[in-house]
């Protein structure tokens, strides 16, 4: 167990849910990390990804910096400036 994990152990005895947040924002930094990663390996900016969806950029800084709820709808919008088809799973 890392010292990470027992920290995380830690403050879930002394606020239960804490674990669940961790989880959710963990998450949600994945999900910005691969928006970005993905735009960054087209070699747009923010701004030529936002133009290429009909988005404000700053919606696009908000979705990589994991503040902003993106829609499927949007992520198949991404995908699709590489030809990309958006697959879903449940794992």
């Amino acid at each position: 167990m890392t010292e990470t994990d027992k920290l995380i152990q830690q403050l879930e005895k002394e606020r239960p849910g804490f674990k669940e947040r961790v989880e959710y924002y963990s998450e949600q930094l994945d999900y910005a990390a691969l928006i970005m990663d993905f735009r960054k390996g087209l070699g747009l900016t923010q701004q030529q990804l936002a133009d290429k969806i009909g988005v404000p950029q700053s919606t696009i800084a908000r979705w990589e910096s994991g503040q902003g709820n993106i829609t499927i709808k949007n992520l198949a919008k991404i995908g699709a400036v590489d030809n990309k088809k958006l697959v879903l799973t449940f794992k």
